[in-house]
């Protein structure tokens, strides 16, 4: 078990250290862009988000947003869904009698 966790681990180390060049390559190119000029490469007019969800990660992913601006809007997000569509807890149930 220890072996195939080592093997694992140096494969991982190995694919990690083949892609390297790239992942360098593609963040000093995307340095010098603005985060608003950086698009999905299939995203067409229609293949937009759908849902307030949706733009909210679209805008973190893209820097347009901070992880706290994220994570307040969608905190604001979950009060108003908990205020409109409360949870039906449902009652007690009596214990099952024992056999």
């Amino acid at each position: 078990m220890l072996c195939a966790l080592f093997l694992v681990a140096c494969l991982i180390a190995a694919v990690a250290l083949a892609a390297r060049p790239e992942l360098r390559r593609a963040v000093r190119d995307a340095v010098g862009r603005p985060a608003g000029l950086v698009a999905p490469h299939d995203a067409g007019p229609d293949r937009g988000p759908q849902t307030l969800e949706g733009v909210l990660s679209r805008q973190l992913v893209t820097g347009m947003i901070t992880g706290p601006q994220y994570r307040h809007a969608m905190a604001s997000i979950a009060s108003r869904d908990a205020e409109r569509h409360p949870l039906d807890v449902p009652p007690d149930a009596d214990p099952p009698e024992p056999a």
